[in-house]
Formats: C-alpha cells, sequence, structure tokens
C-alpha cells in the first residue's frame, strides 16, 4: 500500500464519518419559533466550533436566503456541505450532534 493508497483511505473513512454524522443528526429534537442565532446557547456554539476547528475545519453559520431557516456549512469533512435547520428545530440540539460527531474522542 503507497502513500496515495492512505491518503484515499484516510479521505473514505472521513467521508463516511461525515455521512453517518448527517444520518444520525435527521432525527434532531423539535422546539419553535423562528431561526434567530441570538436564542443559541453560546457555550454550545463555541464548543461546536471548536470540535470542527480542532480535525482542521470550519463552521459557516447563516440563514436560508428566504430567512426562514438555519443554514451550517461544514467544512473539512470531505466535500464541503451546509446543513439547514429548520426554527421548529432546536438548533442547541444540532450543536450538540455537531460536538458529538466531530469532538475529539
Amino acid at each position: 500500500m503507497g502513500p496515495n493508497d492512505r491518503l484515499r483511505d484516510k479521505a473514505d473513512d472521513r467521508r463516511k464519518k461525515g455521512d453517518e454524522a448527517r444520518r444520525r443528526r435527521e432525527h434532531r429534537g423539535h422546539g419553535g419559533g423562528t431561526a434567530d442565532w441570538a436564542s443559541a446557547d453560546g457555550a454550545l456554539l463555541a464548543k461546536a466550533v471548536a470540535a470542527v476547528a480542532g480535525m482542521g475545519g470550519a463552521l459557516r453559520l447563516g440563514y436560508t436566503r428566504d430567512g426562514g431557516a438555519y443554514a451550517v456549512g461544514i467544512y473539512g469533512d470531505g466535500d464541503p456541505f451546509t446543513e439547514y435547520i429548520p426554527p421548529s428545530e432546536s438548533i442547541d440540539e444540532f450543536l450538540r450532534g455537531v460536538i458529538e460527531d466531530y469532538g475529539k474522542e
């Protein structure tokens, strides 16, 4: 097995982990109201950023174009992707999932 094979295997493993993480987050708890980052738990947000940054990635925080949902871009876990969290779902529960999925084990 050459160095390119090891790099490809590592990328495949990371991509599989990201796919599993996305599937787990599909079953988030439900909240209510409107998408408003000011209502997110600041400590959870900081821990989520630290968890993703700790594996060499980054988070992008925003709203959908119509402002109706949270938009969280995740970089450094294979191809960049965006998670959309409607305000009927708990943003804090989503952040807990990010911490669990990307935090150091």
